[in-house]
């Protein structure tokens, strides 16, 4: 597991859309890398908080950033059950990939994903801010960041 202050790996990958994303496309912006999974229960309760919290900073002006971005990494095999779970869950955002190897997809070893959820923040910089942190604790340091209108 990646620790507050390291460089987070940098990574090109497919979409399931059939879009290019690269990590470095990113920067200047914050970044919440959310690893999941159809069939994870924890995962699937978490996942419409994560909507919520989408919702709430998609449009925010940040202090220390141009703003953030939610892609999500599904470790899988079954597209279908991803898409489905997406729609259920409402994942708006427009950054999804899968892995079908599950724990031994190209993301999920970069960032040393050894069970899920799992997520990380990652700063304008290129470096982890928050690793796993809690939906609390996610908003929280989210909206200490927030420019108030």
């Amino acid at each position: 597991m990646l620790v507050f202050g390291q460089e987070a790996p940098g990574f090109a990958t497919v979409g399931m859309d059939g879009d290019s994303i690269r990590l470095s496309d990113f920067r200047e912006r914050y970044i919440l890398l959310d690893f999941w999974g159809s069939w994870c229960g924890p995962c699937r309760v978490e996942n419409p908080i994560l909507s919520m919290l989408y919702t709430r900073y998609k449009d925010q002006v940040f202090m220390s950033a141009k703003g953030i971005s939610f892609i999500s990494v599904a470790l899988d095999q079954n597209t279908e059950a991803v898409k489905a779970a997406i729609l259920k869950d409402g994942l708006s955002w427009p950054h999804h990939i899968q892995e079908p190897q599950s724990m031994d997809g190209p993301a999920t070893k970069l960032f040393g994903i050894k069970s899920i959820p799992m997520k990380y923040l990652i700063g304008p910089d290129g470096k982890i801010i928050l690793a796993d942190p809690d939906i609390k604790e996610l908003d929280d340091f989210l909206a200490k960041d927030a420019v108030k209108n």
